[in-house]
């Protein structure tokens, strides 16, 4: 009898889990590349400006630039003395000249303001050159003084950054904004972590694909739910999964699927077969090929038979780990959320391991056994000065599926906490795509 039949559940705290799946492997190799393509990665080493933005004072309005001291009452009170317009100033073809005492420069949103200039009047309170052509009169205040004080909607040179200013630290993921203001720097590359490459092989002799009612109606077959609904949290958490594999209950075609995995993959998530019996092929087949079993079992609920460990090391020099989540569909996918995606995000370089988290008051009692670190699947309701209530989203048995369809977040009640009552303070982990939060 192998060794693995006969191993006694590891029985580790969740958070003791977790540190070890972030401790899963090192961060993957970082590299330069086109920043179009960075959205997502890991900042692999810090970011300088390089350039000034803006490089001189430009314009916030579309209207006139002038000094501010020119501006005078006219006799009737309501606008200026006429200022002759000299030029035009555009963004990307900006006034060359300095501008002469007493006049104004028609300026477009973005546009460098020219030399002396130090104040922008938007051009819906001018008379719009159309009293004398060719002159420009401000809009005056109620009382007839000047309301245009100096430095008024212009950007001062630097205001975004200045050459030297720190834009990103290493292990911050790209998001939009961020690739925003790297795309601004004038920068073509940036330098990131490599995406980890995820494999994902979904077991189980007695799973069909979905699309086919029919196949269901004896209560024979299951559909495979995993396979769609894991690779789209893969890619949320910054990895690169790979056309999901779904595999019976075969050891040739195990063995198969796992060697092809070993090759392409940086991690390889596996469900179903969580068992350690002689029936669980999954554990038989890698332990064969000389898989390294870190931990099977945690004191959580759902999902306490995941395991984590690794295969040896391949043809790439590395070891593969090998994430273990259970079969049932809510389990898998409570163990991906909360210890997949930390490893996978730890793999990908990334500072932030977690799901965004939000505090939030309970509207039904939170129970279950204290010695599990429980995950309830709560719907979250807007309440009064920006907070809200948690609500189980459906009955919270591991294989009620409407329980993860209809779900926000994930409550957390930890390990050695009694029962939360209604009213009680509880953390709330936000599910990607839930629309409620979409940043890990």
């Amino acid at each position: 009898m192998a060794a693995f039949e006969t191993r006694e559940p590891d029985w580790l705290s969740f958070h003791e889990a977790l540190r070890r799946a972030e401790s899963i492997g090192d961060a993957l190799p970082v590299s330069q590349q086109p920043i179009e393509e960075a959205l997502g990665l890991a900042i692999g080493e810090e970011v300088i400006a390089q350039i000034t933005l803006p490089p001189g004072p430009t314009s916030h309005m579309d209207g006139y630039a002038l000094r501010a001291t020119d501006i005078s009452p006219s006799g009737d009170g309501a606008l200026s003395e006429p200022l002759p317009v000299v030029g035009a100033s555009w963004a990307g073809a900006p006034w060359p000249n300095q501008l002469p005492v007493g006049s104004a420069v028609r300026i477009m949103t973005g546009a460098l303001l020219p030399a002396e200039a130090d104040t922008i009047v938007p051009v819906e309170e001018t008379d719009r050159e159309k009293i004398l052509p060719g002159t420009v009169r401000v809009s005056l205040g109620s009382s007839g003084s000047p309301r245009h004080p100096r430095g008024r909607y212009v950007r001062p040179l630097g205001e975004e950054l200045k050459e030297g200013d720190h834009l990103a630290t290493s292990g911050e993921t790209v998001t939009p904004g961020l690739l925003s203001l790297l795309a601004a720097t004038g920068e073509p590359t940036v330098s990131v972590h490599r995406a980890p490459v995820v494999a994902l092989l979904v077991t189980g002799d007695e799973l069909v694909p979905p699309g086919d009612p029919s196949a269901l109606a004896n209560g024979i077959f299951r559909a495979d739910i995993l396979s769609p609904s894991l690779p789209p949290l893969i890619s949320h958490c910054g990895g690169a999964p790979l056309s999901p594999k779904r595999v019976g209950d075969d050891r040739r075609a195990l063995k198969e699927a796992l060697i092809e995995a070993e090759a392409e993959a940086d991690i390889i998530i596996t469900t179903g077969g969580a068992s350690m019996g002689e029936a669980d092929l999954v554990k038989s087949v890698l332990h064969d090929m000389g898989f390294q079993l870190d931990f099977w079992r945690v004191l959580m609920r759902p999902g306490s038979p995941v395991s984590l460990g690794r295969l040896p090391k391949s043809r790439s020099g590395r070891q593969i780990p090998v994430l273990g989540l259970p079969g049932n569909p809510v389990s898998a996918l409570v163990t991906f959320l909360t210890l997949g995606l930390p490893a996978i995000r730890a793999l990908g370089g990334h500072a932030r391991h977690f799901l965004p988290k939000v505090q939030a008051t309970a509207r039904e009692r939170f129970g279950g056994p204290v010695t599990l670190t429980r995950f309830f699947r709560v719907r979250l309701d807007p309440e009064t000065s920006g907070m809200y209530g948690a609500r189980l989203s459906a009955s919270q048995g591991s294989g009620v599926i409407q329980s993860m369809a209809s779900a926000d977040g994930l409550a957390l009640v930890p390990e050695g906490t009694e029962a939360l009552e209604e009213g009680d303070p509880i953390q709330v982990s936000l599910i990607p795509h839930a629309g409620w939060g979409d940043t890990p």
